[in-house]
């Protein structure tokens, strides 16, 4: 078990760990928006669970999850499940309501990510209270649960919500460099249901972000706010002082995560 205060942990595929890149290097290279950012912030700090979809390879996801696990309270630890050798013995010594279950991959592409019955056994401890991070090769939530709903995984409809949030995130070729943009987050809700929060379309430059009732109802149901909007306010606020003020590499910001959740007690309380 890690504390995930660690801002070199790094729990992707070996050799992608060197200089890796923050949530502020993130927001400044567009991959996502600033206001994008904060809203995953509270998500993180409540313990929501998060998978990043895209259908190819090196698209970001597990970098992305990584720099959204540097938000996480000190009081949260991580669990790395073991592919197809898991036992999910951690369940045993482990405290469902402060951890957060690591899935590098959910496929049965490798012996290391997670597939089968195994991820039904995760399913359950999802119910229990545990919370997961985890990434997936799909283009879209409904590809994402059409996929775990279907034999071998064979999750029930009950359970699908415990996806928690799908951020999309795509891959583009440009003249020098690969670009890499969260297009849509998506907030599963029993049923399951498709809360659409944000999307982004490159090819008109459109956003939209928080735009309906339902989805500002939403958000405040799942992290137990009442106060949406100014708590989205302050979190921008603070992540625009701190781009503005180098360094931004990960382990300066774990350490100004960590300092701010130190002058702000109130949301480190359990």
């Amino acid at each position: 078990m890690t504390n995930l205060d660690n801002a070199n942990n790094w729990w992707g595929g070996e050799g992608r760990s060197q200089n890796r890149l923050s949530l502020l290097d993130l927001i400044g290279n567009e991959t996502l928006s600033i206001e994008l950012a904060a809203l995953l912030w509270l998500f993180v700090e409540n313990k929501t669970s998060i998978l990043t979809a895209a259908g190819p390879q090196l698209a970001g996801k597990t970098t992305l999850l990584t720099a959204l696990l540097d938000m996480a309270p000190r009081r949260y630890n991580s669990v790395l499940t073991q592919g197809r050798s898991e036992d999910f013995s951690f369940l045993d010594t482990t405290d469902a309501a402060n951890t957060y279950v690591l899935v590098p991959e959910l496929s049965d592409h490798t012996p290391a990510y997670l597939w089968g019955e195994s991820v039904s056994t995760l399913f359950d401890a999802l119910d229990a209270g545990y919370s997961m991070v985890a990434t997936i090769h799909a283009d879209s939530p409904e590809q994402v649960t059409q996929m775990l709903r279907q034999p071998p995984v064979a999750i029930p409809s009950e359970q699908l919500h415990h996806v928690g949030v799908v951020i999309n995130i795509r891959l583009m070729y440009g003249e020098r460099d690969m670009i890499r943009r969260v297009t849509a987050v998506t907030l599963i809700e029993p049923g399951p249901k498709f809360v659409r929060l944000a999307i982004s379309n490159d090819a008109d430059e459109s956003s939209a972000f928080l735009e309906s009732e339902q989805s500002r109802q939403a958000v405040s149901k799942r992290i137990n706010a009442d106060n949406l909007a100014t708590l989205l306010t302050q979190r921008e606020a603070i992540l625009e002082e701190w781009l503005a003020s180098p360094p931004n590499d990960a382990a300066s910001f774990a350490g100004r995560v960590a300092k701010f959740y130190e002058s702000n007690p109130s949301n480190t309380s359990e």
